[in-house]
């Protein structure tokens, strides 16, 4: 899922996301300019 559907279910900006992501909290593979999170991974930050 992109960052934007990830803000959007669990409600927080998308710098919070990028800085989950900078430190490690959220696995995340970037393609390009974007960036991916497992849909997996969402049901474990629940």
């Amino acid at each position: 899922m992109t960052v934007k559907e990830f803000c959007e279910r669990l409600e927080i900006s998308p710098s919070t996301v990028y800085r989950m992501i900078k430190e490690g909290t959220i696995p995340a593979v970037k393609f390009g300019r974007y960036w991916k999170i497992p849909r997996s991974i969402f049901d474990t930050i629940r």
